[in-house]
């Protein structure tokens, strides 16, 4: 059994070889891929890649990538990169479509939502108190109704009906009632 590090020469060498027949021929479309996506050559230099439609590369370098528009880095850059879009602004070819954006929407101040919250509740508490005297008014009437049916006010029937006219349907029920013997029995 051979030790480890001999068969990982070894694996290596086999790699090699089977990679010889690619050596010192040009890559197929290698401008137009370099074009696309720049390089990725990572031996002990900068890994550049494509930015945004329209955006530049970044003219300034890292610690770990050279300024690529410094004068004793743009024959490093050329022998190594080779056609890359470092510095250039990407392009597509064919026109240019003009977008029509809709007009960015005004931002409110405070005191507009402050005020619109308070009158909102304001209408809300209006609308309540209506709704609230309407079913008083209704409830009144009704009772006005049992009365002259009859039944005396305080007494137990008197004080069941109150409890009945609460709801909205059973008020209903008790005015669809056309005779007044049939609303006490009702009760």
């Amino acid at each position: 059994m051979k030790p480890l590090g001999t068969c990982c020469v070894q694996l290596l060498q086999d790699e090699n070889e089977a990679n010889k027949h690619f050596r010192g021929k040009a890559f197929p479309f290698y401008d137009e891929l370099t074009t696309l996506f720049g390089t990725t050559d990572t031996e002990g230099g900068p890994m550049l890649c494509v930015g945004g439609i329209g955006d530049r590369t970044p003219s300034c370098g890292s610690e770990d990538t050279p300024d690529p528009m410094a004068d004793e880095n743009v024959d490093w850059l050329e022998d190594t990169v080779g056609r890359s879009s470092v510095g250039r602004v990407s392009q597509r070819s064919g026109k240019e479509h003009v977008v029509d954006s809709p007009l960015p929407k005004r931002t409110k101040s405070m005191e507009y939502y402050v005020e619109r919250i308070s009158e909102s509740m304001i209408q809300r508490t209006m609308t309540e108190r209506n709704l609230i005297s309407r079913e008083e008014e209704e409830v009144t009437e009704m009772l006005h109704l049992v009365e002259q049916d009859g039944v005396p006010n305080g007494s137990e029937l008197y004080f069941i009906a109150t409890e009945l006219f609460r709801s909205p349907a059973r008020r209903a029920s008790y005015r669809s009632i056309t005779a007044s013997e049939n609303r006490i029995a009702w009760l």
